[in-house]
């Protein structure tokens, strides 16, 4: 049976729309590139020399006028709710960028426009689809690390951001942008919901009014502490990922997972002293951990191709890639980091 063809209207032409989105509908067998919508006609016909598309400056006009089967929504967050509830209105699925909504109330609302319309939405989340996040996956299946009590994510720069996502009334800031891809990725990893939530949030390097320095931390249902570092006023880098477990920590620096760990049952048995002078007057039973390391190659692994998985979900009827579950959830644990840091600066 041949591939159905899904044909694609592309919103906003910007980074992620014109980087992305664009060429990767336009290669992709599944995926026709019908017209692009963007407000400013040189990015019209930049796309139109490039790829012969046709362009447009009003999305009603376009959908109207092209009758596509699914809308990619690549604007700014502030208009992803009404774009999106456009397009169900007009009988198109839709798959928009992150974060899907400005707040957790227009996720809702978006929310409700799909379910109203009978139509589908999926949110872009790419960085749980990373090679890096595969290979950890096979790192955690091995049960290497034993029961994992702690995840840590970090994201460094130093950039005196200056765009549209350095101010607040944009929907700005480095929650939504980094935030929405490492809190979305602890969310994946753990398969949970989150609770206990707390965040802080800094303008420091920014020259917007937006957060540019986050500290969110978070636990899932059973435990685990997802520890949040976002700061783009560093000069210096911290590894992007360091996962701990009972038995061991797995800790990615320069494309390699490093993984030192050890066999509980290879451990000698060690008597407990609780009484209060510790004998010998030691801070320690002198016991030796018998560890093991092994080293995973991040190369070695290939990230998840997104668009099959949209494919798969759009015109095959398999189960989402990203969930709305998961959308809402995220969008949940975004507004609640919004929320405590409010509370903390009150």
């Amino acid at each position: 049976m041949p591939m159905k063809t899904l044909r694609t209207v592309v919103v906003g032409l910007g980074r992620i729309g014109y980087r992305t989105h664009v060429p990767r509908t336009h290669e992709h067998p599944g995926f026709e590139l019908a017209a692009v919508v963007d407000p400013l006609q040189e990015r019209l016909d930049e796309v139109h020399s490039e790829y012969g598309t046709p362009g447009y400056t009003d999305l009603a006009a376009c959908l109207d006028t092209e009758k596509p089967d699914l809308v990619t929504i690549a604007s700014p967050t502030l208009f992803h709710t009404d774009q999106a509830i456009l397009a169900f209105e007009r009988g198109c699925d839709v798959f928009t960028d992150k974060p899907m909504a400005p707040s957790l109330a227009e996720a809702d609302r978006m929310i409700e426009g799909m379910n109203r319309t009978g139509r589908k939405l999926m949110v872009y989340q790419p960085r749980r689809a990373d090679a890096d996040i595969v290979a950890l996956e096979t790192i955690l299946k091995r049960n290497l690390l034993g029961p994992i009590y702690m995840i840590k994510a970090t994201r460094c720069n130093y950039a005196r951001r200056h765009d549209w996502q350095a101010f607040l009334k944009n929907g700005g800031g480095m929650l939504n942008n980094y935030g929405a891809h490492v809190i979305d990725q602890g969310l994946y990893l753990t398969g949970e919901k989150a609770t206990h939530i707390s965040c802080t949030l800094r303008t420091i390097a920014a020259l917007g009014d937006a957060d540019d320095v986050v500290k969110a931390v978070f636990e899932t249902e059973s435990g685990v502490i997802v520890d949040v570092d976002i700061n783009m006023a560093t000069a210096h880098t911290m590894p992007p990922w360091h996962v701990l477990g009972k038995y061991g920590s797995a800790v990615l620096t320069s494309g390699i997972w490093n993984v030192k760990y050890y066999d509980p049952a290879k451990l000698e048995d060690v008597a407990i002293q609780d009484a209060l002078a510790a004998p010998g007057r030691s801070y320690s039973s002198g016991e030796v951990i018998p560890w093991q390391e092994t080293t995973v190659n991040v190369s070695d692994f290939e990230p998840v191709n997104y668009y099959d998985r949209c494919h798969e979900y759009f015109a095959q009827d398999k189960a989402p890639y990203v969930s709305i579950d998961q959308s809402r959830e995220l969008m949940r644990v975004l507004e609640e980091c919004r929320k405590d840091a409010a509370r903390q600066s009150s």
